[in-house]
């Protein structure tokens, strides 16, 4: 019987209350059986092992909150590749979730029971799949696991096991840019369309998106421009435009970049646009439009900055998925360039 949001909210709850008892358990029980653990990592080994079962048992209970095993099975299989990177076995992660099973299930009442065990099944059976060998994976195929955990974990609002996913995905050694146009900004597009099916509601659409902009600010820090500029870049939405996130991407992207970027966010007044691009005698302006209905604002901005500037107008970059549907609108615009997304500007640019 399939179970209701209210009980799979109430469910992962309660796996949330049992966590750090259970992970504890599972430490304990995994070194028992494996004194050469014990030997090897000592103490600080077994501080990882229950806060990596903690990480198990709460991805567990975002999945179950989103009602997805396919979710947990994709967070099974970004942990395999993380920990194949660092010499440690599928089946260490296949043994870890019967463990998880065996001590989560007598604190659950029988539906609950085999409602976990079904979610659990998903992650063994991913363990089980996958080929032991390094070079398993590619380095696309890696990117595609870790947007699928990245998105598994911000449909589920799991925040700091989504921030995690992006650390380990850094620390792994994949570029930001693969990170900004793999992971961020093709999660956030598969978010939206499933919010376009009404397989999720507002909430977790706003959620999904507020968890990335935490990853986006998590990175930007770790931004280390060149030394020479490239020039003055401002970055803006239109009026009436709300998705910031994609404008915040290439700005971030564009200043690692060597531009000195002026990012405004979204939704502002055209004269606040024209101002600041005299301010910073910008180089070039960046205009992100993602719902079509907000094509005439921009095309109104893009005159206006010409008509107040003159020859001291900017170039002109459009992005964002209204500009892609609708190529005899942006041919119109006149002297304006489209770019499909973040890594042909910074090609480009």
């Amino acid at each position: 019987m399939k179970e209701s949001a209210q009980e799979r909210l109430q469910l992962a709850k309660k796996l949330a209350s049992i966590k750090q008892g259970v992970a504890e358990a599972i430490t304990s029980e995994f070194f028992l059986l494996h004194p050469d653990w014990d030997v090897r990592y000592g103490e600080r080994g077994r501080q990882f092992c229950t806060a990596d079962a903690c990480f198990h048992i709460e991805f567990l209970a975002g999945a179950i909150e989103a009602g997805s095993p396919e979710a947990f099975g994709d967070y099974a299989r970004w942990t395999v590749g993380m920990l194949q990177a660092r010499g440690i076995a599928a089946h260490t992660l296949e043994e870890h979730l019967t463990q998880l099973e065996k001590h989560i299930c007598p604190e659950l009442l029988p539906a609950e029971c085999e409602s976990v065990s079904s979610y659990l099944s998903a992650g063994r059976k991913t363990c089980i799949e996958l080929e032991p060998a390094p070079d398993a994976h590619s380095h696309g195929s890696q990117l595609d696991v870790i947007r699928r955990a990245f998105l598994a974990g911000i449909l589920g609002g799991q925040r700091n096991e989504s921030l995690k996913i992006v650390e380990d995905a850094i620390q792994s050694g994949i570029r930001l840019v693969d990170i900004y146009v793999d992971v961020f900004s093709a999660a956030l597009h598969e978010v939206g369309y499933l919010w376009e099916q009404n397989k999720i509601n507002v909430a977790q659409e706003h959620i999904a998106t507020a968890i990335t902009q935490y990853a986006i600010a998590m990175i930007y820090p770790r931004l280390v421009p060149p030394a020479l500029s490239r020039g003055n870049m401002v970055v803006t939405g239109v009026c009436g435009e709300q998705h910031q996130v994609g404008a915040n991407l290439v700005a971030d992207a564009m200043e690692a970049n060597g531009w000195a970027v002026r990012f405004l966010g979204t939704n502002l007044p055209h004269s606040t646009v024209v101002a600041t691009l005299e301010e910073v005698s910008a180089d070039v302006l960046c205009i992100s439009t993602t719902l079509v209905a907000n094509l005439p604002s921009a095309a109104e901005l893009i005159r206006t900055v010409r008509s107040k500037l003159g020859l001291k107008a900017p170039r002109i970059v459009l992005g964002g998925a209204a500009f892609l549907r609708t190529p005899d609108f942006v041919k119109e615009l006149g002297s304006a360039y489209v770019f499909a997304d973040l890594r042909q500007a910074l090609a480009a640019l």
